[in-house]
């Protein structure tokens, strides 16, 4: 959330009518897609359709975390006691809720050198499909992210990202970077806003991972790579498409086809490039706003981009009541499930962010409670400084959401055919209400 965002109008847009017509060899390929199955040989994702949640679940129940931020990458092995089996079991929790994937922030990048596998391995015994997603605010120095990106990949395999000569089973996605949009506003990029500084930054991000691929002798199995854009209406770098979220895919259409563009000459041949894009890419948006909006506004101007197919990384649903959340899934699933490019989406996300407060606040599925389950191991700060922190049980009481505002856990569950499931994760007197069919009660 760092460009200024589109809202819909007081009154909803209207779906857009759905296509009836492509052409045979894009619905071929996007609906193998959808069912993780395999094109002219090569291994794809089962990535739609997409039910992941985000999770970024730091511990801390103060704004700031009271001065000592605990680390991000959640991957770590000392959040364990929140994420895994001998703790609150976060990962669990969200494959009851019916999702299928786990979407993170800061997996790579941030130089720990700690273990990944456990998360990793518990992510697969429990059926989620992991979107790893890199440190974007890593050294880009003049918006070139290459040789940050190579390492932080290669890190990555030595800490568990890699297994028996590819990617870990359980990694579906690479998320290169979250809104790089935002580089728009750096003082170094010149003139101000300029879109070939975002653009650098992401061809040289991906430029960046498929050289360490190649070093370390990793396939790309089924592992895809994505950039998730703002909302906020921009134009791409080309001046073709002029939208929210839609500009970041032209972004890369042009920007793949000629690196130039903006002013990067890639390390990898311009073949290279071209093959992952071609067989790798998939575009990817974060919004808060209703599906019946997003849809309007991105599917009437998709068909130039297919068959690669997008996704929503982050679907926030601001201020938005319990039967238009569970509708808007339900919807989403929908055409996801109709091979025609659409992947489905990320809920944004697992618990609050405490930390942050505001209007953070408003997007979380659980908060956290004040009954305490256990510790977590030693996680670091930014700093070095490193110390243990209280887990605390999860509560879908938001009790600072009026109405169904509030009720975001049920309201997923209900979408996805899961529950809201008792268990030494969830405080006294949260979940265990399971659904009564496939409504929300």
């Amino acid at each position: 959330r760092h460009a200024p965002t589109v809202q819909p109008p007081a009154r909803a847009m209207p779906q857009m009518e759905r296509r009836t017509s492509a052409a045979a060899v894009r619905v071929f390929l996007l609906a193998a897609l959808a069912v993780g199955g395999s094109v002219a040989g090569s291994e794809l994702p089962a990535l739609g359709p997409l039910r992941g949640i985000a999770y970024g679940a730091l511990p801390c129940t103060a704004q700031s975390c009271g001065g000592q931020q605990p680390s991000e990458d959640m991957l770590l092995g000392g959040y364990a006691k929140q994420w895994g089996p001998e703790g609150r079991d976060d990962l669990a929790i969200m494959a009851g809720l019916g999702a299928n994937a786990v979407r993170l922030y800061h997996s790579l990048g941030l130089d720990i050198e700690e273990s990944h596998a456990g998360f990793l391995d518990h992510a697969q015994a429990t059926g989620l499909n992991v979107m790893a997603g890199f440190h974007t605010y890593g050294a880009c120095p003049g918006f070139d992210c290459f040789e940050t990106w190579k390492q932080a990949a290669l890190q990555g395999f030595r800490q568990g990202f890699a297994q028996s000569g590819g990617w870990h089973p359980a990694v579906a996605a690479l998320i290169l970077l979250n809104e790089p949009d935002f580089m728009g506003a750096s003082p170094m990029c010149q003139p101000s806003g300029a879109a070939w500084c975002r653009v650098k930054a992401a061809l040289s991000a991906l430029d960046g991972v498929l050289a360490a691929e190649k070093e370390a002798g990793v396939s790309a199995g089924r592992v895809r790579l994505t950039v998730t854009w703002s909302f906020g209406i921009s134009t791409s770098i080309d001046g073709q498409v002029t939208g929210p979220g839609i500009f970041g895919f032209q972004d890369m259409v042009a920007g793949i086809a000629d690196p130039q563009i903006a002013h990067y000459t890639p390390r990898s041949t311009q073949a290279d490039l071209q093959q992952a894009f071609s067989t790798r890419w998939v575009h990817g948006l974060n919004t808060q706003s209703p599906w019946s909006f997003v849809d309007a506004m991105i599917s009437k101007n998709y068909a130039r981009f297919l068959p690669v197919p997008w996704f929503i990384g982050e679907y926030g649903a601001n201020g938005q009541p319990a039967t238009v959340i569970q509708s808007d899934l339900q919807a989403m699933q929908t055409r996801a499930s109709e091979g025609t490019g659409f992947l489905g989406t990320a809920v944004f996300q697992f618990q609050t962010a405490h930390w942050k407060g505001g209007s953070e606040l408003n997007f979380g599925l659980f908060r956290l409670g004040s009954d305490v389950l256990g510790e977590t191991g030693e996680v670091c700060d930014e700093h070095g400084s490193c110390r243990t922190w209280p887990v605390h049980c999860l509560s879908t009481k938001l009790d600072w959401l009026p109405g169904s505002l509030a009720d975001r856990a049920q309201a997923v569950a209900s979408a996805w055919n899961g529950t809201v499931a008792g268990g030494q994760g969830l405080c006294s007197g949260s979940g265990g209400r399971r659904l009564r069919g496939s409504q929300f009660v």
